[in-house]
């Protein structure tokens, strides 16, 4: 039995993708103990694992926007707050003797945490996962669909090559001069907090650039993991019409507008809807609530998922995964970040429709919901790429495996010196 430190994001999204690979660590008699927030101590206890609290260094700011400066705000925020928790948890963690480190590719601090103790460290992937090597293939993908600076008057200036080049080697020497790092890629070293090993929750069959990801990036799949939530919901209203469900994350809730289309869209059609609006809006301030609707601000998913005829969603991963896990076709709707990424990979695999209106008309909405319930197409696709998920035993044995590798390294580093 080997101890493993896993420091997560504190964000629903993170944590969720994390529980399934935990549970299976922990079961296999790993030790397992597990950072982030009280606000996720039950899941995460549920699962085996040892909690630990950021205390208050917690919460995590996923930070709203998809230009250029967002992208460099957001690596300077990821280095200082790792230098923080560095400092706040050095002796706590040093003094548990981890084997190895498994980290959020988000939380930078993991993988200075195993450099700091000498153990194998491996970067997990909770987003959809970009790197720069990508760029090789596309470099044009990054500028429209990441950052997107299409409309910008220095897109205009250069080629989009040059221009990928100059921003990730601009902000690279940022980063390196002022936080001293030696040979620093920003994408793939602090967005990415790459390690020789980096798990990936997907399939090559989904992904985009696929031949992009060299050998330490492992494809594990995606396993849906039951969550201990306790949440009311009126489960004997639906009363099987066609269930549409709606959601656009625990993050981005203010989008009153959208959700009052989705209201016109849908009144009058021979469905049901199930509405999550999130913990940022009270449900008193959504006026004319249709008969066919239930809103809440927080609905089990995974329960309505089994149900679902259609998802419209903010592509993010978890939703996007676990839309494909139970083979419901997907309307995404992506208002921030890797959402944009999602939401082409959606596209291209023809698992659903990419709706390019940040706020769709009622039209729109209703146009792709139709398209997606009328062609068998999009579930079928579905259904191909979840057989395309391996195993967990598959992502155990490869970090299991890895794990013994670097510590044969490190032995016989340490004999012939």
């Amino acid at each position: 039995m080997s101890k493993l430190i896993y420091f997560g994001i504190d964000l629903h999204g993170h944590i969720n993708v994390s529980l399934g690979l935990i549970r299976a660590l922990v079961e296999k008699g790993e030790e397992v103990l597990y950072y982030s927030s009280n606000e996720f101590r039950e899941k995460i206890e549920a699962t085996g694992a040892q909690f630990r609290n950021y205390e208050d260094m917690g919460g995590f700011e996923m930070r709203e926007g998809d230009r250029v400066d967002t992208f460099l705000l957001f690596s300077h925020y990821i280095l200082d707050k790792s230098r923080s928790l560095v400092e706040r948890f050095k002796d706590e963690v040093t003094a548990w003797k981890p084997d190895y480190i498994i980290h959020d590719a988000f939380a930078y601090w993991g993988k200075e945490f195993a450099q700091l103790l000498g153990v194998p460290g491996i970067s997990a992937f909770a987003t959809f996962a970009y790197i720069d090597e990508m760029a090789d293939f596309d470099p044009t993908f990054f500028i429209t669909n990441f950052i997107r600076i299409e409309d910008h008057s220095v897109y205009k200036k250069y080629k989009e090559a040059d221009l990928y080049r100059r921003l990730v080697d601009m902000s690279s020497k940022t980063i390196a001069s002022k936080y001293r790092l030696n040979n620093v890629n920003v994408i793939n070293d602090i967005l990415g907090s790459k390690e020789k090993l980096n798990i990936i929750y997907s399939s090559k069959s989904v992904y985009l650039f696929p031949d992009s990801f060299d050998d330490s990036y492992l494809f594990a799949g995606y396993s849906i993991t039951p969550r201990k939530e306790t949440v009311e919901f009126p489960f004997d209203q639906l009363d099987g019409r066609p269930l549409i469900y709606i959601s656009f994350g625990t993050i981005l809730n203010e989008l009153g507008e959208l959700f009052l289309n989705c209201f016109e869209a849908f009144e009058q059609s021979d469905v049901q809807v199930v509405m999550s609006v999130g913990n940022h809006l009270r449900l008193d301030d959504l006026k004319g609530i249709p008969d066919n609707f239930i809103v809440r601000n927080y609905v089990p998913q995974l329960d309505i998922l089994k149900q679902a005829s259609v998802f419209i969603n903010h592509a993010g991963t978890n939703s996007v995964y676990e839309s494909i896990c139970f083979e419901v076709p997907q309307v995404v709707i992506p208002q921030a970040f890797d959402e944009f990424m999602g939401a082409v990979m959606v596209e291209q695999a023809g698992i659903g429709i990419y709706i390019r209106n940040m706020a769709p008309t009622a039209d729109e909405l209703r146009e792709a919901v139709q398209q997606v319930l009328s062609d068998s197409t999009y579930r079928d696709r579905s259904t191909t790429i979840k057989a395309s998920f391996r195993p967990l035993e598959y992502a155990i044995n490869e970090i299991a495996a890895y794990v013994e590798r670097e510590r044969a390294a490190s032995i016989t580093t340490s004999r012939s010196s």
